[in-house]
């Protein structure tokens, strides 16, 4: 699922693997499927999570939900481990963190 979306002054683009609707309790599931190894420590849980955190985000504006409608985790197909990590930014915090990158000349 390919979208835009705009995080503090910044317009983000990518393209989300997967999104589940679970019809039970009304919320979705965002996964990203990964090839690689899950991070191996807090300094690449943490980078790994700013993508995951800006996925949910955008799905929400795309639904039309609530933030806390959408969960999110990776999925490491060789592992066969599936991750959700529990603190991912909401949009103050993303767009926080966004303004802290210098743009690209």
């Amino acid at each position: 699922m390919p979208f835009e979306t705009v995080i503090g002054d910044r317009l983000i683009r990518g393209r989300m693997d997967a999104v589940f609707h679970d019809a039970d309790t009304g919320r979705y599931d965002v996964v990203d499927w990964k090839t690689g190894r899950p991070p191996g420590n807090d300094v690449e849980r943490r980078a790994v999570g700013v993508q995951l955190a800006a996925y949910r985000l955008a799905w929400a504006d795309l639904a039309g939900v609530e933030l806390e409608e959408v969960r999110a985790a990776f999925h490491y197909v060789r592992a066969g481990e599936t991750v959700r990590p529990a603190d991912l930014l909401d949009a103050d915090g993303l767009a926080a963190l966004i303004t802290t990158i210098p743009e690209p000349d």
